[in-house]
């Protein structure tokens, strides 16, 4: 098999740093170039990782597309283009062809609760999901740790229900992204999603509690079961809290129990390192996705 080239771009950001780190532990050989603001990007590579913001993935894309063979995105800018998968590998890795050219990875705040929900779809009709979300500081990037760190900053000792910028509708731009990103990558239009978003003073990890209608009735063993036998979920009976998982690859699902009066409803706990799971490990599980299925010369 030929060395594969995998480029970096962003890689002094906070998710490029560990992409680096991920990118380490492919299994395949392959040589990872990184790419600055001033750097050349008109160097061929097999997969170019953007770890950039919005406005950045956009002025990058024509470039890196002309010379990789796919890219993946980690911004928002192309979640929900038409035609782009968004994709967490235990998931919809399927969604992902030889001819894709673009990929997508999801906001870090729903790719736990997805992963929940895709165990529960196969045996469950679900219609609706209410979640709240307690989103770590390093999920804003450098500049929020940044600000975090001084004492004077308001998401110290407070808890902050804004996220994103706020719409017409009232709604953040957060909690859109919750909205349209859970009903893509499950490819479930119709699940009724409703998000709130609130930024919580903990450096590293999401949590999100959430409560979830089906038409059936829902059985707490097999609930348990089938999250538990799910790629990259941990449901062991034990209860997890941001601290505890901070540094982790897997996501973790606990506190499962049923509405007392309404057996089609369940409630649980997720939680995940946003900015492994959420983020950087997702991207690489991605590219090592495309290195096995179209990249193995």
């Amino acid at each position: 098999m030929t060395t594969k080239t995998i480029g970096v771009y962003g890689a002094n950001g906070i998710v490029g740093r560990l992409m680096l780190k991920e990118l380490a532990r492919l299994p395949q050989a392959h040589e990872v170039k990184t790419f600055g603001r001033e750097d050349d990007k008109t160097q061929k590579v097999d997969i170019a990782v953007l770890c950039t913001d919005d406005a950045v993935s956009a002025e990058l894309l024509p470039i890196v597309s002309a010379q990789a063979k796919f890219v993946i995105d980690m911004s928002a800018k192309y979640r929900q283009t038409e035609g782009v998968p968004l994709v967490i590998p235990e998931v919809n890795a399927a969604a992902i062809t030889k001819d894709t050219r673009l990929i997508a990875s999801p906001n870090c705040t729903i790719t736990g609760l997805t992963m929940a929900l895709n165990a529960l779809k196969k045996d469950y009709t679900l219609q609706e999901v209410f979640f709240s979300s307690y989103q770590a500081i390093s999920g804003g990037g450098k500049k929020l740790l940044e600000d975090f760190a001084n004492p004077s900053s308001n998401y110290r000792a407070n808890c902050v229900p804004v996220i994103g910028s706020i719409q017409e509708s009232g709604f953040t731009s957060e909690e859109i992204k919750g909205i349209n990103e859970i009903r893509k990558i499950l490819d479930m239009p119709a699940i009724k999603v409703r998000p709130h978003t609130v930024r919580v003073p903990v450096e590293v990890s999401h949590s999100l509690s959430a409560t979830i209608k089906a038409k059936e009735d829902f059985d707490l063993q097999k609930v348990a079961a089938l999250l538990a036998a799910h790629a990259g979920i941990i449901c062991d009976g034990k209860i997890y809290t941001q601290k505890d998982i901070a540094g982790r690859d897997e996501v973790f699902c606990s506190r499962l129990r049923l509405d007392p009066e309404d057996k089609n409803i369940l409630y649980m706990w997720v939680t995940l390192d946003n900015l492994l799971k959420g983020a950087a490990l997702n991207g690489r599980q991605i590219a090592q996705y495309l290195l096995e299925h179209f990249l193995n010369d």
